[in-house]
C-alpha cells in the first residue's frame, strides 16, 4: 500500500545526490510514489507536521540498489555450477535446464529470485536473456504483486539462412508485438528490453541486417538492448580469429554499441576498446563474484572508470554466484581490484556504492528518476538496521555498508513509495509457500537434470 504522505524520521541518509551528502539526524518525506524532501528531521517535521510518521531510529538510508546483471530464473539450480568454467557451465547445465524447463518453474525460479532480491535491498532487475517461451503473463504479474522493478531483456536471436532485411524486420518485428504488450506493464515496473544474441563461439553467424534492425527498433520503442561481451577469453579470441577485429570494433560495426546499450561483463577489454565505450556512451555492468567463481577473467575497472565509462554491479545469478546480495558484490569489486593491483585504494566504497546505484540508474537510462535520494525522483529506499554486531560502531558509513553489511542488515524497503519489505517480511506474500515450492521443483529438477554437485564429501 502507498502512504500518501509518510516522514521517516531518526535516519542516516546517504543521499547520493551530486554532493554525495550524507545527513545525519536527518529524514526523508514520500508523497505517493516520490520524495518530496530530505533534510534534517526537525525541519521537516515542521514543514510536513500533518504527515505519517515512521520512527528509523538505527537505521540507515541508501537508495534501492540496482541489480544490472541478473539471471532471476536460475535461482533453482543454485549450487549445480560450481567448478565449472563457461563452456561446461552453459552445455551441461544451462541449456539442458532451458531446453525441459517447464514456464511453470521459469516463474517460481523468479520468484525466488525477486523474493532474495528485495529482502537484500535490491530494488530493481536486469535479467538479460528473459527466454521466449516463458510465461510472460505470469511472470509480470507476480513483478506487480511483489514490488520489484524488472528490465526483462527478451532473448532475440537470428533466423537461419540468408539474412535478408525482409527476415529480419519479420524476426524482430515478431519480438516487439511480444515486448509491446508487457513493456510498462505492472504500473511502470516492468520494461522490456532486447537481449541480444551475438557470435561468441564457433559456429555462431552474423547477421547485419538483423543487428541493425534491432538497433532501429530499440530507438523507436525507447528501450535498451543488453547483451553479454568480451566476458571470456575463448569468445574474445573467438572474435578476432573469426573477424579479424576486437569484440568492441564488431558491436560498433554491427549497430550494437550505444547509449542505450548495456554490456555485460567486458573481462577481457583492451584499451582500444575501452576508448571505444567511452566515445560511444556505451554502458557497461560488473560481476566480480561470478567472475572470480568462474575464472573467466578480471575487468580493468580502475581503467573503464577513468575512461569515463558508466559501469553497473551485478550479480550474474545464482547458480555461477550462488546469490543475488548486491552488498557482497559491492565488497567484491574493491577487494578483487585492490588485489590483483596490490593498492588498497584501488577500489573505493564510494565508488562500489555508486556503481550499485547511480551506476546501475544510468545503465538502465533511468539516472534521472532512480539511483539517490533526492527530491522528484521516485522513492525507491532502503532502510538498513546498523544496530548489529558487524556493523557497529560507525566510523565511517559508507565503509560499513560495503564492506561490513550484507543482505541480512536490510530492514525496510520501498519501491515507488511502496512498502514492499517491513522488519525483513514482505507484506502480503507467503514466502514458506515459495520455499516449499522451491524445495520441491528443485529436486525434481536436478534428478531430471541427472546433474550431480561438485561437493567431494559423502552424503548419507
Amino acid at each position: 500500500m502507498i502512504i500518501a504522505m509518510l516522514l521517516i524520521e531518526k535516519l542516516t541518509v546517504v543521499t547520493m545526490d551530486p554532493q554525495r551528502r550524507i545527513l545525519t539526524d536527518a529524514a526523508i518525506v514520500i508523497d505517493r510514489q516520490t520524495i518530496a524532501a530530505v533534510g534534517k528531521a526537525d525541519k521537516l517535521n515542521s514543514i510536513y507536521a500533518d504527515a505519517d510518521r515512521l520512527d528509523g531510529h538505527g537505521m540507515v538510508a541508501i537508495p534501492g540498489l540496482i541489480d544490472a546483471h541478473c539471471h532471476a530464473d536460475q535461482s533453482l539450480l543454485r549450487g549445480l555450477g560450481d567448478k565449472m568454467h563457461w563452456i561446461p557451465f552453459l552445455s551441461d547445465v544451462v541449456e539442458p535446464y532451458l531446453a525441459k524447463r517447464d514456464s511453470a518453474d521459469g516463474v517460481l525460479a523468479n520468484t525466488l529470485s525477486m523474493t532474495e532480491m528485495l529482502r537484500g535491498g535490491t530494488t530493481c532487475f536486469v535479467s538479460p536473456n528473459v527466454d521466449p517461451r516463458d510465461d510472460y503473463e505470469s511472470l509480470t504479474a507476480v513483478i506487480g504483486q511483489l514490488g520489484i522493478r524488472a528490465v526483462l531483456g527478451r532473448f532475440i536471436i537470428p533466423s537461419e539462412g540468408d539474412d535478408t532485411s525482409a527476415k529480419a524486420q519479420q524476426t524482430v518485428g515478431a519480438a516487439v508485438k511480444v515486448m509491446q504488450e508487457w513493456h510498462r506493464s505492472q504500473d511502470g515496473l516492468v520494461s522490456m528490453w532486447f537481449g541480444l544474441m551475438v557470435p561468441r563461439v564457433a559456429g555462431d553467424t552474423v547477421h547485419p541486417n538483423f543487428y541493425r534492425e534491432v538497433a532501429i527498433e530499440s530507438a523507436r520503442m525507447g528501450v535498451g538492448i543488453v547483451y553479454h561481451f568480451c566476458s571470456e577469453a575463448e569468445d574474445a579470441a573467438y572474435i578476432v580469429k573469426e573477424f579479424g577485429v576486437r569484440p568492441a570494433e564488431w558491436s560498433r560495426d554491427h549497430h550494437a554499441l550505444g547509449k542505450n546499450v548495456l554490456l555485460i561483463n567486458g573481462c577481457q577489454v583492451t584499451p582500444l576498446e575501452i576508448k571505444i565505450l567511452a566515445k560511444t556512451g556505451t554502458h557497461l555492468v560488473h560481476s566480480p563474484v561470478a567472475n572470480m567463481k568462474m575464472a573467466t577473467g578480471i575487468l580493468p575497472l580502475p581503467d573503464v572508470l577513468a575512461a569515463g565509462v558508466n559501469v553497473a554491479l551485478g550479480t550474474d545469478g545464482a547458480l555461477n554466484n550462488n546469490s543475488y546480495d548486491m552488498f557482497a558484490e559491492m565488497k567484491a569489486a574493491c577487494l578483487l581490484q585492490n588485489a590483483v593491483r596490490k593498492n588498497a585504494s584501488a577500489m573505493t566504497a564510494e565508488t562500489a556504492l555508486e556503481m550499485a546505484t547511480l551506476g546501475g540508474a544510468r545503465a538502465i537510462n533511468r539516472g534521472h528518476e532512480l539511483g539517490s535520494i533526492e527530491p522528484g525522483k521516485l522513492a525507491d529506499i532502503v532502510l538498513v538496521d546498523m544496530n548489529r554486531t558487524h556493523t557497529l560502531p560507525i566510523h565511517d558509513v559508507v565503509s560499513n555498508l560495503v564492506f561490513s553489511t550484507n543482505s541480512s542488515n536490510v530492514h525496510t524497503v520501498f519501491v515507488g513509495g511502496r512498502k514492499v519489505v517491513e522488519a525483513g517480511k514482505m507484506p502480503g506474500v507467503d514466502v514458506a509457500a515459495v520455499l516449499q515450492r522451491a524445495r520441491v521443483r528443485s529436486a525434481m529438477i536436478r534428478q531430471q537434470l541427472g546433474v550431480e554437485t561438485a561437493g567431494e564429501w559423502p552424503v548419507s
